[in-house]
């Protein structure tokens, strides 16, 4: 039997408690039936003439009260509101009826509290990103980094060992290195400045080296700035002009004694009296790079100095095997890292950092660096030995062929 809820005034049908404040019908509970009730001598409530409207009431998705009739609604999202009940969720305003407004994780929003809370906002000058005519947000983004930014901003500076842009925010300005180049707030923590400094990282990588069996004696290595770098890379390294900036060079030597003669009946002029001397004077790296950074560029000069120093290697190797080999050494090294770096040594950032490093390695485009570097992971894969790789490039000057 249908009966008003006296709190809400929400007509109810059968049950006995009402479906929209939950009021329980003492007369319902007790008077079940018309024969109970004539026993009782009670009378059950009448049909209310608002029964009539009970097809037509629907629950206001807001408050979760009656909406009757004769009420003013908004019908959004797949739902009914009483109108005042359609509001804003972040400020509670109305939405009044007609207005434009958007929508996240299926709640409304007026336009400007929407962009307020969700509008991707440019992570170097702070602003929200620009809109178009057709409405669009044109950005581009570090990927790795997931750092988004004005399209505009594109060529400001960047740190030299994440590649991140510098904000235009004065506060959160970059730390200016004595050659121009300039390193973020994050890549100092562990930034390696001279020569003494780096010493720590010496150690470090040669004691890598050793435990993969390859030895090599102590060699100076010394920390420069990038205009003494650049003039001696031009003759140390690969042509390859796509390779990526240079960050190291081993300064090593050569030299092949021949004696000249002359007989009629032989067609060469020069004759080897000696084996080549080989000599390394010593590794420059770049400095103001953090401790990885720098020390992973050791790892990959420091293979230069073992290919010059082992009588066994080839006095020249293909530039894409030598550099490649290189490259393997260093992400070897971080590789290493990631997983015998002290807790002090593992900080967010400092974690990925390495794996920022390793990422920019793997997918270098340079056909000598990037490719070489993928030929020899493969090759490396492959054999499972650095040891047997190692040898197969002393013996043929290149590497296996799987």
């Amino acid at each position: 039997m249908p009966w008003s809820c006296p709190h809400c005034t929400l007509i109810n049908t059968s049950s006995s408690t009402c479906e929209a404040c939950g009021y329980t019908n003492p007369l319902a509970v007790e008077i079940a039936t018309p024969a109970a009730a004539a026993a009782s001598n009670v009378a059950l409530p009448q049909p209310s003439p608002l029964s009539s409207y009970l097809p037509f009431v629907s629950t206001c998705f807001g408050c979760q009260n009656s909406i009757w009739p004769s009420s003013s609604t908004v019908q959004a999202l797949g739902n009914t509101y009483h109108q005042a009940c359609f509001r804003c969720t972040a400020c509670s305003q109305p939405l009044p009826r007609g207005i434009r407004f958007q929508i996240h994780a299926n709640e409304p929003y007026h336009p400007e509290c929407f962009r307020e809370l969700y509008h991707p906002r440019c992570d170097v000058c702070d602003e929200r990103l620009p809109i178009t005519a057709d409405g669009r947000i044109p950005y581009h983004q570090n990927l790795f980094w997931k750092q988004k930014y004005c399209p505009s901003h594109e060529q400001r500076d960047r740190c030299c060992s994440c590649r991140r842009l510098e904000p235009t925010a004065s506060a959160r300005h970059f730390e200016k290195l004595v050659d121009g180049r300039k390193l973020c707030g994050d890549c100092t923590h562990t930034v390696i400045l001279d020569t003494d400094e780096v010493q720590p990282v010496v150690q470090d990588v040669w004691a890598f080296l050793a435990s993969l069996g390859m030895h090599l004696p102590e060699l100076p290595v010394f920390l420069v700035d990038f205009d003494t770098l650049n003039a001696q890379s031009h003759c140390e390294h690969s042509t390859d002009s796509q390779a990526p900036a240079v960050y190291g060079v081993c300064l090593s030597e050569v030299k092949v004694t021949f004696h000249h003669f002359a007989h009629r009946a032989i067609q060469q002029l020069f004759r080897l009296d000696k084996p080549p001397s080989r000599r390394v004077n010593g590794i420059m790296i770049l400095h103001g790079l953090p401790f990885d950074m720098t020390a992973y560029i050791l790892a990959h000069e420091a293979t230069h100095a073992y290919f010059k120093l082992h009588e066994g290697f080839p006095s020249s190797l293909p530039a894409q095997v030598e550099e490649g080999t290189c490259q393997l050494m260093g992400y070897l090294y971080l590789q290493y890292r990631k997983v015998m770096a002290t807790p002090d040594e593992s900080s967010q950032h400092a974690i990925q950092l390495r794996d920022w490093y390793i990422q920019s390695l793997v997918e270098d485009t340079s056909p000598v660096y990037g490719d070489g570097l993928r030929a020899a992971l493969h090759a490396f894969n492959a054999v499972n030995s650095l040891q047997l790789l190692l040898d197969h490039i002393r013996e043929t000057s290149g590497f296996p062929r799987l």
